[in-house]
């Protein structure tokens, strides 16, 4: 039969495809040697080989290119552990079924940092003036401890945050170069900074705004024409831009040069519907099911100007509340209210209907410290209590909270105090002067690194000093018992009860505590443990050797945009015989404190 050429070369081929393919239906294993376990599964975590175990490659030459690929990953992955002179060699033993994939790596020494240096960029060196304050233990920079790449970025990272912070917003690095010397076993790393010239806050151009006037953005900004530039001025900016919830995009920014150091600025805007309407829904064994209702308008003025309309219609309680707010009132940062507030509620303790007409101060003293003040009107009618009468009432009150928490509706670290103080005179006969005052305080703290365990915990003390406790008006009085303060027992009836009824009559001063273990998934489903323990009195301070009433529980929680989803179950340790029930159930939004 003739040799044909073109067979034979096909032939050949064949024979060289089936001598190199792997087995068919076979994988390979992949081991290491002289490596730690944890060293192993750091370079297993960004291995081609380990990625991709479960497409099998095609031949034995593609299996050898990603063991090759994968030395040059090991050898950088081993650098930025500190090990920079570091060896990888692999072999791949095809005899064995499946075929073994072996890494032997010496790390060697790690080599400890010997000079971290900051060099003028070449190029700008007349510019260059480093100020004193920087220095290397600022960068967190430590000489003679291992050259980890990660802290040498984090360190130049640093170095441009402090410069910003300092006035220089252009400093940049030109060049970083990391010098290993092998036969030292050291490294030296020098930064060549071009710093850039000391830069002030120039004009500013806003855009984008469709119907905010000016106006408000200049009462916003929190730096003057001519200042040094200061980030942390941009962000209390962006902060008080935000806090108005008339834009959906803020951007603050600056150009790349500054002509004589002076940096223009450009608030760059994009506004949000002025207008909301908020529903819902809530029930609870205490108060029964309910309905809320929310209307607002936050630019009724083009400057921020805010009204509100606000009801709440559930089985025993209803308010509504009528809020307009002037911003920047009289002076910058301080906003001014006019509040309208109507409620009735019926408990077991009394039945009341009141107004009240409220005009309030508020000012944000600092990033932490706000306090309100002014005065109102307020007509009270009490009914089924120990003192039926109508109220007429003229208060002054005045409320201060500090505030260092990480987050206003679900902190995990961080405490507040709030004090609020209302003198209140009955200005129709008989009349009469009393005060009410609540102090509370709050702590939180994450017990592991990563938030997962919260540790909360809440205390309330309250007295009211002036008339008897007959004279003050019975709805004005202490109670406790409710999703906020003693859950478990029955709405608004843990107070020193009237001798014949049992009736809550409502006491002069309160001691509550309560504390949570609050357990975070990674999820939007988080649990909560609590407990909570406390009195009120008739007397203006709290008598310590009563007895405290007790409750337990737990509950669930789920995040939303506004806060977490809060539904508890609360049981009385303590339970009044015909007044409090086996359990209470809430369901509201936001945590208890």
């Amino acid at each position: 039969m003739p040799k044909n050429p073109i067979i034979k070369f096909i032939s050949c081929c064949l024979f060289l495809f089936i001598f190199f393919q792997l087995p068919a239906g076979e994988f390979y294993n992949l081991k290491f040697k002289g490596i730690s376990k944890e060293q192993i599964s750091f370079l297993e975590s960004i291995s081609q080989l380990a990625s991709l175990e479960k497409d099998k490659p095609k031949t034995k030459a593609s299996l050898k290119r990603r063991a090759e690929s994968d030395v040059e990953g090991f050898i950088k992955a081993l650098q930025s552990l500190g090990y920079y002179g570091a060896k990888v060699e692999f072999n791949i033993n095809f005899d064995t079924n499946p075929p073994l994939v072996l890494f032997q790596i010496k790390t060697g020494p790690l080599y400890p940092l010997k000079e971290f240096n900051i060099l003028p960029d070449p190029q700008y060196k007349h510019f260059f003036r480093l100020p004193e304050c920087i220095d290397l233990e600022n960068l967190g920079i430590e000489l003679n401890q291992t050259a980890l790449p990660k802290d040498i970025i984090q360190g130049q990272e640093r170095l441009l945050e402090i410069l910003e912070k300092l006035g220089y917003p252009l400093a940049k690095v030109s060049k970083r170069d990391v010098l290993v010397d092998e036969t030292k076993k050291n490294v030296v790393v020098n930064i060549y900074l071009n710093q850039g010239p000391l830069c002030y806050f120039g004009p500013v151009t806003i855009l984008g705004q469709e119907s905010v006037f000016d106006e408000l953005f200049y009462k916003k900004i929190t730096w003057c024409e001519g200042d040094i530039y200061d980030p942390k001025l941009i962000d209390k900016t962006q902060s008080k831009l935000e806090g108005t919830n008339l834009f959906s995009s803020i951007n603050i920014t600056h150009p790349e040069e500054a002509r004589d150091g002076v940096l223009p600025i450009t608030i760059q805007v994009i506004e949000r519907k002025h207008r909301s309407v908020a529903a819902g829904v809530a029930y609870s064994t205490e108060t029964g099911a309910g309905v809320l209702a929310e209307w607002e308008h936050r630019n009724i003025s083009n400057i921020g100007e805010r009204i509100s309309f606000k009801v709440n219609i559930a089985q025993i309680v209803q308010e509504g509340r009528f809020v307009y707010v002037r911003p920047d009132f009289g002076r910058i940062g301080q906003d001014f209210l006019w509040i309208v507030d109507s409620q009735r509620e019926i408990t077991k303790g009394f039945r009341t209907f009141s107004v009240s007409l409220s005009g309030i101060f508020e000012r944000q003293i600092n990033d932490h410290l706000r306090i309100s003040y002014g005065g109102s009107f307020k007509r009270i009618t009490d009914s089924h209590t120990d003192n039926d009468r109508v109220f007429t009432l003229l208060k002054s009150p005045f409320q201060l909270r500090w505030n260092k928490t990480n987050n206003l509706l679900d902190p995990t670290k961080g405490h507040t105090i709030s004090l609020k103080v209302i003198p209140s005179v009955q200005i129709i006969k008989p009349q009469f002067i009393y005060c009410i005052n609540l102090l509370t305080g709050t702590y939180y703290k994450a017990i592991n690194h990563n938030d997962k365990y919260i540790f909360a915990t809440k205390g309330v003390f309250g007295t009211i000093f002036g008339s008897s406790r007959h004279s003050i008006p019975p709805s004005e009085r202490f109670y406790a018992g409710s999703e906020n303060l003693l859950r478990g027992y029955h709405y608004l009836t843990v107070s020193p009860l009237n001798h014949d009824d049992r009736r809550p009559v409502g006491g002069r001063s309160m001691l509550i505590f309560s504390t949570e273990l609050r357990i975070r998934n990674r999820n939007s489903l988080g649990y909560v443990l609590f407990y909570d323990f406390g009195n009120v009195y008739r007397t203006w301070l709290p008598e310590i050797g009563h007895k405290f009433l007790q409750s337990i529980g737990g509950g669930l929680r789920y995040d939303t945009p506004v806060g977490p989803l809060r539904f508890d179950l609360a049981f009385p340790l303590n339970r009044r015989k015909h007044i409090d029930g086996p359990f209470q159930f809430y369901v509201s939004i936001g945590q208890a404190f």
